[in-house]
């Protein structure tokens, strides 16, 4: 949307996995990547599930993919080793630590 940013994750894989999907796509906004969204109206001719697969990520071939991806695994792993709680994290990190995590 023009003045929101909305990440939708299947209810049924683990916390894990989904905290990894939210860190990517949060990458990708942080990294100033064009939202693939803006790309669906050029392709209103095609089938809605074509378009979905051929621009649904499969793979890390492209650059965009691939920082995203790395970017996503450094903000978990610098999570992962400073706690919620620990005053000397950036409060950025102590954010996305919150809402990120289960309790």
């Amino acid at each position: 949307m023009e003045n929101t940013d909305h990440i939708f994750v299947e209810d049924a894989t683990s916390p894990l996995h989904r905290d990894h999907i939210v860190l990517h796509e949060i990458s990708h906004m942080l990294l100033g990547h064009t939202p693939r969204q803006t790309l669906t109206p050029a392709f209103r001719h095609l089938d809605a599930e074509l378009v979905r697969g051929v621009l649904g990520r499969t793979s890390y071939e492209t650059e965009e993919e691939r920082s995203a991806e790395t970017l996503a695994g450094l903000i978990a792993t610098r999570a992962a080793l400073r706690g919620a709680s620990d005053r000397t994290a950036p409060s950025t990190l102590r954010r996305l630590n919150a809402v990120l995590s289960d309790s």
